[in-house]
């Protein structure tokens, strides 16, 4: 089941990927391609609050059923009313799994914010942006879980060795 879930979040990565949605990397993620040996089990993504934005992500996972992953019906992410681009945070399931889709990173700001330091990798034969190293380790402090705290310990180091060898 670990290997589905981790190729069903490759695809849904790829998805995003291939699609004209303007995002950032986050989460964990974003933490093992900068080379943390985490597991993950969603994709985070940090977008601009749009209206063109929304339509966009409806746009891209109505094929893959999205619902609000916490709330209690289920509800669809197509058919909530009213306009979405005011709303923080989407945490969403879909037939690809978990993908949560935040405005705002915790010890960083919102989507320019992270844009700033942020760098363009090349992924699934596509590109897209990556939080930065430094303000992934913010962002896990501001956080402040317990396993946040043990991925900026992991993290930390990565960044030492990088500075150590120039990569």
């Amino acid at each position: 089941m670990a290997d589905r879930t981790v190729k069903d979040l490759q695809k849904l990565l790829k998805l995003l990927i291939h699609s004209p949605l303007d995002f950032v990397l986050v989460g964990g993620f974003a933490a093992v391609l900068h080379g943390s040996n985490q597991t993950t089990r969603d994709v985070d993504i940090c977008v601009a609050s749009s209206a063109d934005q929304v339509a966009s992500l409806r746009d891209l996972l109505q094929p893959y059923h999205p619902t609000h992953r916490f709330s209690e019906s289920k509800e669809s992410f197509l058919e909530t009313p009213g306009d979405l681009s005011r709303q923080q945070d989407f945490h969403l399931t879909t037939d690809l799994g978990s993908l949560d889709i935040v405005t705002h990173i915790e010890g960083i700001g919102d989507y320019y914010d992270l844009l700033q330091n942020s760098e363009e990798i090349e992924i699934y034969g596509g590109r897209c942006r990556l939080i930065s190293i430094d303000d992934l380790i913010k962002s896990k402090k501001a956080l402040g879980r317990h396993r946040d705290l043990v991925v900026v310990m992991e993290l930390e180091a990565i960044r030492e060795e990088r500075n150590k060898t120039g990569k």
